[in-house]
């Protein structure tokens, strides 16, 4: 009997804690202080809950293996092993990123390695990632694709995203994470899509469905004495519910780097282009369709679409999206959009053989990500509903 109600207490708290959320596409996998590990796959779900310590604690131990792993093949293996990048110079970057953090998000990293096996200094030079190589470029390149109204046959809207970079990155995407924040302040619970122990908002969903990501823009070069645009955004998603509500946000706000932000909920979707000085927002392309790529396409800017060749071909990513939305209007839903994201550049899509790091696939109304990582894993889905805490 004993046993009976013991397996029975087990279940309920799974089940409890989201478990279920997915449709039985989440795999429960273990439990840490309050916060919670899914499987999607190759993709690591966490849920966390609690003060930003609390939850830096709770990813910390919960994903202590992948983020040991990546510590090992990304930093001592790659960037010091292998490309001959100095601690030193790690540490600048790492600290040039992570010392202009709200402190809320530091107490994440904090939390992570009191219980990640990794030091703090570790933990922080892993969250520096993405910018060892790219303090003195135009950085990472990628696309991203809106279909609502006409071009959905009546369905959702969907957001598709690609994630470029460079080549090498690919080996590190081996485990992505999709990290749900519920705080026990008043923040909006935020789920945000990144490589292990990367704590900032590249990509990210809301509770209520606001949706946003982040390629580059027309280079200008960086803008030290700012806070991160990347943690910015986290901000934007945990402060601001819907996506009018933005507008008075990316308004007042000058990012660190040239940046182009597309935004979606269930309705509609925008593109805020943000060089360091300004910021346009710019609606759909068409009723029902918004693309943006590495350039800015308002007129008002009065600029020439940049060299093309120079620019990882970003005005023939544009445009080759373009035509492929035209081309399935009116047929757009999760496997459409699947299959224009796997139609490469040389196909008349926007996916680059090498370049394309990690997919995502986002269902604003249903709170679900699609991800994908070529050459490590092929589309896995995340159903969110359950793990925000409401």
């Amino acid at each position: 009997m004993r046993r009976i109600l013991l397996l029975l207490c087990v279940l309920v708290t799974a089940c409890s804690s989201g478990h279920a959320a997915g449709g039985g596409e989440l795999q429960f996998v273990s439990s840490f202080e309050g916060g919670n590990l899914y499987r999607a796959g190759q993709v690591s779900v966490v849920q966390l809950r609690g003060t930003y310590r609390q939850m830096g604690r709770q990813y910390g131990r919960l994903l202590q293996s992948e983020l040991r792993d990546l510590y090992d093949r990304a930093i001592t293996g790659y960037f010091i092993g292998k490309s001959g990048y100095t601690m030193n110079h790690l540490k600048t970057v790492a600290h040039a990123v992570f010392d202009v953090y709200p402190q809320r998000y530091k107490e994440i990293l904090y939390g992570m390695a009191e219980t990640s096996g990794l030091t703090r200094e570790e933990q922080i030079i892993l969250n520096g990632l993405e910018w060892f190589p790219k303090m003195k470029t135009s950085g990472s390149r990628c696309s991203g694709i809106a279909v609502w109204g006409d071009y959905t046959k009546d369905g959702p809207l969907l957001f598709g995203r690609n994630n470029d970079d460079s080549s090498f990155y690919r080996q590190f995407a081996r485990t992505m994470v999709i990290a749900v924040y519920n705080p026990t302040d008043s923040s909006v619970p935020t789920a945000i899509v990144n490589y292990p122990g990367v704590m900032y908002a590249v990509n990210g969903i809301n509770r209520e469905g606001l949706f946003l990501e982040l390629n580059s823009g027309n280079f200008t070069g960086f803008v030290t004495n700012r806070l991160s645009i990347f943690t910015t955004l986290f901000s934007f998603l945990q402060d601001f519910p819907a996506i009018d509500s933005l507008e008075p946000a990316f308004q007042s706000t000058r990012t660190n780097f040239a940046s182009i932000i597309n935004v979606a909920d269930a309705n509609k979707s925008y593109s805020y282009e943000c060089p360091t000085s300004d910021v346009k927002r710019r609606t759909e392309d068409r009723p029902g369709l918004l693309v943006a790529t590495n350039h800015f396409v308002d007129p008002s800017w009065g600029i020439p679409p940049p060299d093309d060749a120079a620019n990882g071909l970003t005005v023939t990513r544009r445009n080759n999206l373009l035509s492929l939305a035209e081309k399935y209007k009116g047929a757009f839903d999760i496997s459409r959009m699947k299959a224009v994201l796997d139609t490469t550049i040389h196909d008349g899509g926007a996916t680059q053989p090498e370049e394309t790091i990690y997919q995502i696939i986002a269902v604003p109304k249903e709170l679900t990500l699609w991800i994908k990582a070529p050459g490590n894993f092929d589309w896995q889905r995340a159903d969110l509903r359950g793990l925000f805490d409401r």
